[in-house]
């Protein structure tokens, strides 16, 4: 069963899940956290299929450590994938929508453990990312966001979320465009890599993911790169069950490209070039 989550501490996730309530059949079927629970009546894409769970907590989502273990002990329900609805907030304030895996490569400042990621859905969140993209608002970004901050999970989890200012967070009509978005994408498969270099917003990874069949899990930017160790990164391709490594080359020192390319090929894993996906 899948789960959404909705945070009441985030006035950009309340905005989602109401619109996410307005725009498909639900109906209440217990609470969570003293708050209204829903299950969705008739199956909407992939994700939303019928009997996904709608629940809302009080406190931030980054801070909801092991929620899918408590739901699980409390439901008697099993959880195959998480999103959790959330506000994205840069100092650029520029307008966005974007979806991304969570986790710490390096200090768990918002959430999480230091050096632990939650596994990702790779094919639906490179799919979503896609449905996103075709649903683009005028003047907002679409993109990836690098893996960062809590909680940590045992489920595979992915935000999805509006940026980057209170303006955005509580308008509907890009709530609106990201629920469209989750209830209508389509699941499109493909070489399922970790995405290793470049900055914050992978820009060489959305664009690589909007123009070809490749799946991307976790992504590990520049900054995380230095705090990343062979263990983190064996543990983290076991995870997403990933068929490898994608590089954004000209996005990374060399150094650390050299590095990281030859301790793949060492251990037998395999490197991919944009080359080697089909293109959408």
């Amino acid at each position: 069963m899948n789960l959404i989550i909705a945070s009441k501490a985030d006035s950009a996730s309340i905005n989602l899940r109401d619109r996410l309530l307005e725009m498909s059949p639900w109906e209440k079927c217990g609470t969570f956290d003293g708050n209204d629970m829903w299950k969705i009546t008739k199956t909407h894409g992939p994700f939303c299929v019928k009997g996904t769970h709608l629940i809302s907590i009080n406190k931030i989502h980054i801070h909801a450590e092991k929620i899918d273990e408590v739901f699980e002990r409390e439901s008697s329900l099993k959880l195959r994938n998480i999103i959790f609805l959330s506000r994205h907030k840069a100092a650029s304030g520029k307008p966005s929508l974007t979806v991304h895996p969570i986790g710490n490569w390096g200090d768990a400042d918002y959430g999480g453990i230091k050096g632990k990621v939650t596994p990702a859905s790779s094919d639906i969140m490179t799919s979503l990312l896609r449905e996103i993209k075709t649903n683009q608002l005028n003047g907002y970004d679409v993109c990836f966001e690098a893996t960062h901050h809590g909680p940590l999970l045992e489920t595979p989890t992915i935000f999805l979320e509006i940026g980057s200012t209170e303006k955005q967070w509580e308008d509907k009509v890009p709530a609106r465009a990201l629920i469209k978005s989750l209830l209508e994408f389509k699941i499109k498969e493909g070489i399922n890599v970790l995405g290793f270099g470049g900055g914050h917003y992978t820009p060489r990874f959305t664009e690589a993911a909007l123009s070809h069949k490749v799946s991307f899990g976790h992504m590990v930017a520049n900054y995380g790169i230095p705090h990343l160790t062979e263990n983190m990164l064996i543990r983290a391709l076991k995870a997403g069950k990933y068929n490898g490594i994608y590089f954004h080359k000209k996005g990374m020192k060399k150094s650390e490209y050299r590095k990281w390319k030859l301790w793949a090929e060492n251990n037998k894993i395999s490197v991919f070039k944009q080359s080697d996906y089909e293109t959408l």
